[in-house]
């Protein structure tokens, strides 16, 4: 974690530095990355540096939690959008990613820059993934569906945020037109529907 006196720099200078980090962990592997250029595009003393951030991995750690803290903002918007129903969570939240990527394409390029820098690194490392379907568990209203246990709530939702992050992948790295991608994603949500949702008992 940053240290306090990072977080009383002045808001342009903390600015600064982090797009200084983020472009530079977007262009090389974590491996090759180099504190003396981040240093000198942000325009600080190396000793500052250690003001602020341990070492390479703290700041590292710091830069991808503040991704964090985007999606989860996200999620927890669109789960509140959709009135907590987590089988409507998927295409809100694609509707709400989607328009946010569009609005800051740049934010987004470093975003994925960092990822494809990283592909060896567990998933884990990079997002909060659990973290975030921990969110949506203690928040969702449950009402009307079949899943009963902790465990196979937790596996409903890891799909069904599964197949939101697959169709924004596709969609923001043009592997098909939004439109289609959001058609596929509803598809999946509805088959995924038909075996979460308790059905109602036909009269005799």
């Amino acid at each position: 974690m940053p240290t306090q006196t990072f977080f009383n720099l002045p808001p342009p200078k903390r600015e600064k530095l982090l797009r200084a980090a983020v472009t530079e962990f977007a262009r090389r592997p974590y491996g090759e990355v180099s504190i003396n250029r981040i240093i000198q595009a942000a325009g600080i003393p190396r000793g500052s540096f250690y003001q602020y951030f341990t070492d390479k991995t703290d700041l590292f750690r710091h830069v991808l939690r503040c991704y964090d803290k985007l999606l989860e903002a996200a999620v927890s918007k669109s789960l509140a959008s959709c009135s907590q129903k987590p089988l409507e969570l998927p295409l809100a939240l694609f509707d709400r990613v989607l328009a946010y990527i569009q609005a800051n394409r740049e934010e987004f390029t470093l975003f994925l820059g960092i990822l494809r820098q990283n592909v060896g690194m567990d998933a884990g490392q990079l997002l909060a993934l659990p973290d975030m379907v921990l969110l949506v568990l203690e928040q969702a209203d449950w009402s009307g569906l079949t899943p009963e246990s902790r465990e196979e709530r937790l596996a409903l939702l890891g799909l069904l945020l599964s197949c939101a992050g697959q169709a924004l992948m596709a969609a923001c790295c043009g592997r098909a037109p939004a439109e289609e991608c959001r058609r596929q994603l509803a598809l999946k949500t509805a088959l995924i529907r038909r075996g979460a949702e308790i059905k109602e008992e036909n009269p005799c």
